[in-house]
């Protein structure tokens, strides 16, 4: 049987800008057997193509950044996708919600941009010609 087993490869989702990128922190299971199928198939069937109404979900509307993103995303795709992607467990978005500061106050936006990535394993850059560009984080 299928058990979802979440690990913290941390990445990020973005979207492109003049100078690189900006998007957001992701921090389970952003190993790309995972995080690839999950966005494309998103993109196809929950976003139906839609890369702006994509983009704007998973990059400019979440608070703070991801920790981990969840079949929720496949609800439009065909069942034997969902079962192949999921097998078939259902798991939700989560976004890092639970978190606050030693102050008290919520923390700010984990924004990644192409200067930023410290710490982090892969990153899904969200283009219009070609959707999805991955990227093995470099630490040098």
């Amino acid at each position: 049987m299928y058990q979802e087993v979440l690990l913290a490869t941390r990445s990020f989702i973005a979207r492109p800008t003049e100078t690189g990128y900006t998007g957001v922190y992701c921090h389970w299971d952003g190993y790309p057997s995972h995080q690839l199928p999950l966005l494309l198939a998103a993109y196809q069937y929950g976003f139906a193509s839609d890369l702006d109404a994509m983009t704007r979900h998973l990059v400019d509307d979440v608070p703070v950044g991801w920790s981990t993103l969840g079949t929720d995303l496949l609800d439009s795709a065909p069942e034997p996708l969902r079962e192949e992607l999921s097998g078939g467990e259902q798991y939700p978005s989560r976004a890092l919600d639970d978190i606050v500061t030693a102050m008290g106050s919520s923390p700010p936006r984990m924004t990644v941009t192409d200067t930023s990535t410290s710490g982090l394993d892969w990153g899904y850059v969200l283009h219009p010609h070609g959707c999805l560009r991955t990227t093995a984080v470099s630490h040098q």
